[in-house]
């Protein structure tokens, strides 16, 4: 489908308000002018009349207009105007009429006032007029054809000086619209001819104020897209320098390994070169959900999930991890339901335990809960939690908020770590609308985390 124009659309409308104007404005002029053209001649037909009839001297000789008429010069001769008149008396003798005109009365009733009348076989329009006697009778007459031609002559006029004017309104019109959309293009350009991974917001000074917020849409879109880019390159570059030590380890190991002549040195080499590999492969496996997570954007496919069935599943999988590392590993689990992308539960919740199972002690406990927490989120709604508690070391209450930062290494404790798999739990959390509460963990001590979702209605059925 191609893209529609503004700017055609503006024109479309231009064209269109103005045709709808020309014709209304053609219409009343067309009626205004067929209204007022009788009673316009009319008016002229009176003036004519009365302006004649007063001229007729009144103790005159009216036999005086009987007999010969005066003789016109040549030149004049040809002149016969459509306007004609007559003079009765007693409206039974003609004492003088146009010569060349209708010799039987223009109006014979010889009422006063204007009239439409056909006399041999043309149309007329008469004014008649009388003195207060009645005796004299002036009667003015003028061609329909003459009335009609004046009436279309003065139509046209007033019709082309209508479309001039909405002519030059239209093109005045186009060009305001032409230059208000001068920066629209010239915003287009510069963005045509503008660098890759250029995010300088798009100015807003030139711009028509109704436009301002969708270019500053547009600029936070910019802004969020040049974060976003920014935070992979440093992903990107702390990936790089995370996997940079333990291949170096790894090479380490393995060339002492192959060095050593004692089977029982080299067998404790080949240990710490498991030890190395495991990590890396953790390592992987989190730089690997990192970059899905990021990938698959802030609106996952969501679906309603038994959380309790879910944190069964990964609590089954760790439960030969906690065995071959001599940690204890319990569950307290409760029907739950929450809207979530099932894969990045099982991470969240993988990260979780994984980080509890090598920060507890030997012969350490760890526990995972899920359930309801009534009126736990704003607005006094049921809440779905998902918690990972241990007897470890704990973490501190000042570095508690740090964790959850990629990268992020606790300096209060030994174990090595990539400080990644926190940094899973906080953006799959917030892609979730979740939110974390961190606190003591078991018997006093240790570390706990919860998780909370926005809850659904609870399910009775256990």
């Amino acid at each position: 489908m191609k893209p529609r124009s503004i700017k055609a659309q503006m024109i479309l409308v231009i064209i269109g308000v103005t045709a709808v104007f020309w014709t209304i404005v053609v219409t009343v002029v067309l009626t205004k002018t067929s209204t007022n053209r009788s009673s316009t001649w009319d008016e002229r037909l009176e003036a004519i009349a009365t302006q004649l009839l007063v001229a007729i001297p009144a103790n005159g000789n009216l036999e005086l207009f009987e007999g010969p008429r005066l003789t016109l010069p040549k030149a004049l001769e040809t002149v016969r105007g459509p306007l004609v008149f007559q003079i009765w008396i007693d409206r039974s003798r003609l004492l003088a009429n146009t010569p060349g005109g209708p010799e039987t009365p223009l109006r014979p009733d010889f009422s006063d006032g204007p009239m439409s009348t056909r006399i041999e076989g043309q149309k007329w329009r008469v004014y008649s007029a009388s003195d207060s006697t009645g005796r004299v009778t002036v009667q003015i007459g003028n061609l329909h054809s003459v009335v009609d031609a004046d009436f279309r002559h003065q139509a046209v006029e007033e019709v082309i000086q209508t479309t001039i004017l909405l002519m030059i309104v239209g093109v005045v019109m186009w060009i305001v619209t032409f230059i208000a959309l001068k920066p629209v293009r010239a915003v287009g350009q510069a963005m045509h001819h503008r660098p890759r991974f250029d995010f300088t917001p798009l100015p807003l000074d030139a711009l028509p104020q109704e436009l301002h917020p969708l270019v500053a849409s547009f600029n936070r879109l910019l802004q969020q897209l040049e974060e976003t880019i920014e935070g992979e390159r440093r992903f990107i570059g702390d990936a790089a320098h995370e996997l940079r030590t333990p291949l170096s380890t790894l090479q380490g190991q393995a060339e002492i390994a192959l060095r050593e002549q004692n089977l029982q040195e080299k067998d404790a080499a080949l240990r710490k070169l498991l030890a190395v590999v495991q990590r890396s492969t953790r390592l992987s496996e989190q730089l690997l959900d990192q970059a899905r997570i990021s990938a698959s954007g802030k609106a996952p496919k969501r679906i309603s999930a038994e959380l309790r069935t879910l944190a069964q599943h990964v609590v089954d999988e760790f439960e030969v991890y906690a065995s071959q590392n001599q940690r204890s590993l319990f569950v307290d689990l409760s029907a739950c339901t929450i809207q979530c992308d099932i894969d990045e539960i099982g991470i969240l919740l993988r990260n979780l335990l994984h980080n509890s199972m090598r920060y507890t002690t030997v012969g350490g406990s760890v526990v995972v809960r899920c359930g309801y927490m009534p009126s736990a989120m704003p607005g006094g709604e049921s809440a779905s939690f998902l918690e990972v508690a241990d007897d470890g070391p704990g973490v501190p209450d000042t570095e508690r908020d740090a964790i959850f930062k990629r990268f992020h290494r606790s300096a209060s404790t030994s174990v090595n770590g990539s400080g990644i798999g926190l940094s899973l739990v906080a953006s799959i959390a917030e892609s979730h609308s979740a939110t974390i509460q961190t606190d003591t963990g078991l018997k006093n001590r240790g570390f706990r985390v919860r998780v909370i979702f926005p809850g659904m209605a609870p399910s009775h059925a256990d």
